[in-house]
Formats: structure tokens, C-alpha cells, sequence
């Protein structure tokens, strides 16, 4: 995710909401904005639209002859990180949401570097989890905060009895 220092923007991309191309494009960013807030509302996560300081698409905008092109990701900037957070804590939500927003997927904006960064450790994860003989722990790559302080973390294998 592409975080400021001063922590005044805060971003998070959703992906696989279709698009209205034969709309003017202040009416498809009032959709965008509109269809993001009812997302976040069914999710009950008490975002608002002051919350959402920035609603736009990603990507050069599709022709109109040629509606085979899949729907860009939206991008949201939020007000503060607080809220930002807020979002991603409450994403196990999207199971539960109406079924207009089903397939919809919720992610950090990562930056190239931060991409790179976590496809290292999601590799240097899985040689740990290959190399461990013993079989009692596995290994996953842990975000806690910013995309930027990514880790390895090691958890212990629960064996489950049988009765």
C-alpha cells in the first residue's frame, strides 16, 4: 500500500465491481462512491461519505466498442488510517454481504517495492515450512498495521484427535 509519512491518506483497492461505460464520468465516480458506501454500510463497518475522501478507478478508461475489457479496481482513500483499518479488520464480513457484492475483493494498495518485499517473504516462508522436518509448526507471512512491516510468522500445527 502506498501510505504518506504524515499518515493524512489512506488506501485500499477493491476489485471485480463492474463497471457503467455508457455513463458520463461524474456519474460513474457517483456510482463508484455510492456502491462503496453501501458496500462498507452492508459490511457494518460505519464508514461514511466524509470518511472516503477519494473514490476513482484505476487504469485507462475502456472504449465503448469493445466491452469485452474487465472492470478496472476502484481505489478509496480514506480520511484517516483509523478508518482505513477499520475496513480491512472487518473483511471477513464480505462472506456475509448481499449478494450484489459477492466476488468483490478487498485489498491493500501495495506499493512495487512492498510487492516485491512480500513475494520474498511469502517464498522464504514456504522454504522454512519445506525445510522444517519435525512438521509441528507452519509458516505464513503476518501484516500487522501497514503493508510495510510484513513478517514470517510461525504457528503450531493443532492436531485434532479423533473420538
Amino acid at each position: 500500500m502506498q501510505q504518506n509519512l504524515c499518515g493524512a491518506r489512506a488506501e485500499a483497492e477493491e476489485h471485480n465491481i463492474t463497471e457503467r461505460r455508457k455513463q458520463k464520468l461524474t456519474t460513474e465516480k457517483k456510482h463508484d462512491a455510492t456502491f462503496c458506501l453501501q458496500l462498507f454500510n452492508s459490511m457494518q463497518v460505519g464508514v461514511t461519505e466524509e470518511n472516503m475522501t477519494r473514490v476513482f478507478r484505476l487504469g485507462k478508461r475502456p472504449d465503448s466498442d469493445n466491452p469485452g475489457i474487465a472492470s478496472r479496481p476502484i481505489m478509496v482513500h480514506f480520511a484517516s488510517y483509523g478508518i482505513k483499518n477499520l475496513v480491512m479488520e472487518s473483511l471477513y464480513k464480505l462472506k456475509d454481504v448481499d449478494k450484489k457484492f459477492k466476488g468483490i475483493n478487498i485489498a491493500h494498495d501495495m506499493t512495487m517495492n512492498e510487492r516485491l518485499e512480500s513475494r520474498y517473504l511469502v517464498q522464504e516462508a514456504k522454504q522454512k515450512e519445506a525445510d522444517d522436518i519435525s512438521g509441528e509448526y507452519f509458516y505464513r507471512v503476518g501484516l500487522r498495521g501497514t503493508p510495510g512491516k510484513m513478517r514470517i510468522v510461525q504457528i503450531k500445527v493443532r492436531h485434532r484427535t479423533l473420538v
